[in-house]
């Protein structure tokens, strides 16, 4: 007589086998989830900073983009003009970043208005006050943003 199938034991062993490889691989993938989740807080920081550098050259407005490391948030905010006080504050777009990523070493120049958070600020000649801010995780290598004091300019770079 014939035997179609397969017996429990070898059942058992390719069930072993299968429960090894993804015991195995899980905790790769979670650590590789958590490094793109870092890498793409950084492009959106960075898209943020150059979206807010082109508006302020288009609108001729300050834009300050204000970092909050308690909170981990992104704040930006376009400085209201002389023919608009008065009509309450201005609009503010706010960006929170991931669970596990963090702003570290805030580093930027005294900005032209006065602001109690950390700030950079885009002038309508496309210069700003620059500085540096580095996203980083606890398990991942980070990434810093420079932004180019008299440019402008927004780099990413690999830490």
């Amino acid at each position: 007589m014939k035997d179609r199938g397969f017996s429990l034991i070898e059942t058992v062993v390719v069930v072993v086998l299968l429960s090894l490889a993804v015991a195995l691989v899980a905790p790769s993938l979670s650590k590789f989830s958590r490094s793109v989740e870092l890498k793409v807080a950084a492009k959106k920081v960075s898209g943020f900073l150059r979206y807010y550098r082109s508006e302020a050259v288009n609108k001729g407005e300050v834009f300050q983009v204000l970092f909050d490391p308690d909170l981990r948030v992104v704040k930006v905010q376009r400085l209201e003009s002389t023919e608009e006080k008065g009509e309450g504050k201005p609009p503010q777009t706010i960006y929170s970043l991931p669970q596990g990523v963090h702003l570290k070493e805030i580093k930027v120049e005294s900005p032209q208005y006065t602001s109690d958070l950390p700030t950079v600020e885009f002038y309508p000649n496309g210069g700003s006050n620059g500085g540096t801010i580095l996203l980083d995780s606890e398990d991942r290598r980070g990434y810093r943003i420079r932004i180019h004091f008299l440019t402008g300019m927004v780099e990413i770079e690999s830490v």
